[in-house]
């Protein structure tokens, strides 16, 4: 255990090591795995299954080598198969979901933290996916420079990778990082790791992960990297745009900037320039049944850089201190002006930081302003203690400030390997009392907000406790809030078996969540408790569930969306849910729930199909209805979404989707392509159009623009 008690699994961990092959001549990355350019790798023949039989031998053999050449890490694998005719290989796009394709992973530490790092995925077909790890958190949105191929025959599939050190953040004079790396075979639900084969965690623990030896000596070059982008646009309203009277027809050229610059390998500062995020793929429509405004997340590279840095305590939506969306987006998420930007993301020690400062553009009479947000934590083994602040308000109404501190604690090694997890933490803002953000109930402009979880997220049984609380006038201008003035408390409990008789069967799952929702002086508000009796998963994850649940509601305020009278409420509910793997060429869910909905009645069915045409044609359509039986009025809600994605290879796709409601009654067309010529060269063709769907199908605007980004790296 390291100083002061903070658990360091390290300590008692038995790793495994490997160290680098160095060569002078870096192998061609053409997925063949020539032998004479792999001579000098580090090679690793020693995995075994984390799933669905913990430790034992796989059922396919995998070799693994490892190679650098100062500039770039290389990692190849030769993945043998005696069944080659049942590789999986459905994902073609950058960033697909390749969890039920076959694949190899591995993950990084250049740090050696045993928090933080990166993914690096890769399915047959040569899709490459890759995210950032932090603290237990997967940013799959992150995008780095590396290159990937692969190639298939009668006895396997060979994958080649190259990751630049330029594309990383690491401490130049560090020896040994995290390493680890895994192979899935979904057929029968199989991973093979190399670090840590448990069924409780997975590859991105890194605080379990291997060590791999010999890296000093890597370089960055300069570190500096330039990207000049220019957009092309042309905007139609053919007739007033639904809820607007601004009609406008024009065309326009936008040039931006983004430039990227690492003075020392650990340490990342950016800059933008007249920001634009037109080919930022559209937010899918939600018709909210609540009362509490809802989440949408992060879609645009810039925030999304090293994005988890700003995270804060556990906190998924509601409290949040930092939410990147109110930067640049509307509430309804229509882009508004950003002039500049400046970020700052890094390393020295063990602590890490992220400074971010944006200037927005003047609008609507609110004149140009700075908002900014500053983020530190220190590394006290696998947990971390942090703070956090924030300065401005987007929506210009006066000075807001907010402060705070967390305590994040993880254990990977708690009695015999198990996992435990905990956190505590407090904010303040402190908004001007008169002009700034004010929470339902504020008096003085000055509210806090403070919470602790504790969990258990193994793989037999996994439990949660949480508390939190949230007064009047806690409002975090630059956060994310939807319900103030309470007392929240959570439990969660899941029990899950594998039934070793039952080879058709890998988990049974049953759970319980419950839900208590106070004011602060501890009236009930809301309550909820929800008993998932049966979940089943075969190998090939096709699925069964079975949810009951009961529900209390104190309506203070009347719905804005639909009539529902103030008053108490108790009403139940029942759901039968089944999914068919998207792993096969025909996939898709149905779930169908019937009960009560406050005074009336609810049914609510959700389907979806997903096809897959070989490799390069897949679409899917997803349905959703609501019937509301209220006595103020019934209401009948439907949503669809449809989806067409043409995947010509894995740099060239092109992507439509089509979503209508019958609320606003309009349907939305987005289709996009993209060809990612290299890394960091990239070019769109995107088309977003609207359409009023009350009286026939009427184009009342159409937007398409060009945009071409292409960095240069020194």
């Amino acid at each position: 255990r390291s100083p002061g008690g903070v658990h360091d699994a390290s300590s008692r961990l038995d790793r495994p090591r490997v160290e680098i092959g160095w060569t002078d001549e870096a192998p061609t990355v053409d997925g063949r795995l020539e032998p004479d350019e792999w001579a000098d790798a580090a090679r690793i023949d020693g995995l075994a299954q984390a799933l669905p039989d913990e430790g034992a031998a796989p059922t396919q053999h995998t070799i693994v080598y490892v190679l650098t050449d100062g500039r770039s890490l290389y990692v190849a694998a030769r993945l043998e198969d005696t069944e080659p005719g049942r590789i999986v290989a459905a994902a073609m796009a950058r960033d697909a979901n390749t969890l039920l394709d076959d694949r190899f992973a591995f993950t990084i530490d250049p740090f050696l933290d045993r928090q933080n790092g990166y993914l690096f995925e890769v399915n047959p077909n040569g899709a490459r996916r890759d995210a950032l790890v932090e603290g237990g958190r997967v940013e799959a949105s992150w995008d780095g420079r590396w290159y990937a191929r692969a190639s298939r025959d009668a006895g396997g599939w060979t994958v080649e990778i190259a990751v630049p050190f330029a594309t990383l953040a690491f401490d130049p004079a560090g020896d040994v990082w995290g390493f680890n790396l895994e192979r899935g075979l979904p057929r029968r639900q199989e991973s093979d790791r190399w670090a840590d084969p448990v069924r409780q965690r997975d590859l991105t623990a890194m605080g379990t992960a291997g060590d791999l030896v010999g890296l000093r000596g890597a370089r960055q070059g300069l570190g500096l990297q330039v990207m000049p982008q220019a957009t092309l646009r042309r905007v139609d309203d053919v007739d007033d745009p639904i809820g607007t009277n601004d009609r406008r027809h024009y065309s326009r050229i936008d040039p931006s900037l983004d430039v990227f610059y690492k003075p020392r390998p650990s340490l990342t500062t950016a800059l933008t320039v007249n920001t634009d995020f037109g080919e930022t793929e559209v937010d899918e429509r939600v018709v909210n049944l609540s009362r509490f405004a809802l989440f949408f997340p992060e879609k645009r590279d810039f925030f999304l850089q090293d994005a988890l840095v700003f995270d804060f305590g556990d906190l998924a939506e509601n409290g949040r201190p930092f939410f990147s969306r109110r930067i640049g987006l509307d509430a309804d998420g229509r882009p508004r002006g950003i002039t500049a930007g400046a970020k700052a993301t890094g390393r020295v020690g063990r602590v890490k930081f992220g400074l971010l400062d944006v200037v927005l553009d003047e609008r609507d009479e609110v004149p140009a302003r700075n908002v900014a947000v500053a983020r530190g934590a220190v590394n006290l083994g696998e947990s971390t203690l942090g703070a956090i602040a924030t300065h401005g308000d987007p929506e210009g109404r006066g000075e807001s400030f907010l402060v705070g501190t967390d305590l994040v604690y993880r254990n990977n090694d708690f009695r015999d390997g198990q996992s435990l997890r905990g956190s505590a933490w407090i904010q303040a803002s402190l908004n001007d009392p008169d002009t700034g953000p004010r929470g339902a109930g504020a008096v003085s402009g000055t509210g806090l907000a403070y919470g602790a979880a504790l969990a258990w997220p193994n793989d037999r049984t996994n439990w949660r406790l949480a508390g939190l609380v949230f007064e009047d006038d806690f409002a975090p201008a630059l956060g994310f809030t939807n319900r103030v003035g309470i007392r929240q408390y959570e439990a969660d409990y899941r029990r899950r078996w594998r039934p070793a008789q039952l080879a058709w069967l890998q988990t049974i799952d049953s759970s319980v969540e419950g839900r208590l929702v106070t004011g602060l002086s501890s009236e009930v508000q809301t309550g909820r408790l929800s008993f998932a009796v049966v979940e089943l998963r075969n190998p090939a994850q096709d699925g069964l569930r079975v949810q009951v649940q009961h529900q209390y509601e104190r309506v203070e305020t009347p719905f804005a969306n639909f009539d529902v009278a103030m008053g108490e409420y108790h009403f139940d509910d029942v759901s039968l849910r089944l999914e068919a793997s998207r792993n096969r060429p025909v996939g898709g869910r149905v779930q169908v729930l019937y009960g009560d909905f406050f005074d009336g009645t609810r049914t609510q069915v959700v389907s979806e199909l997903a096809l897959r045409f070989g490799r390069h044609v897949q679409t899917g359509i997803e349905y959703q209805l609501d019937d509301l039986r209220l006595p103020g009025g019934d209401a009948t809600i439907q949503q669809l979404r449809a989806r067409l994605s043409l995947l010509f290879t894995p740099d060239l796709s092109w992507v439509t989707l089509v979503q209508y409601d019958d609320v606003s009654d309009s349907i939305g067309v987005n289709s996009r392509v993209r060809w990612i010529i290299e890394d960091g060269r990239e070019l769109f063709l995107v088309l977003n159009q609207a359409y009023d769907a009350a009286q026939g199908v009427r184009l009342v605007r159409s937007a398409p623009l060009v945009k071409l980004q292409w960095s240069f790296r020194f």
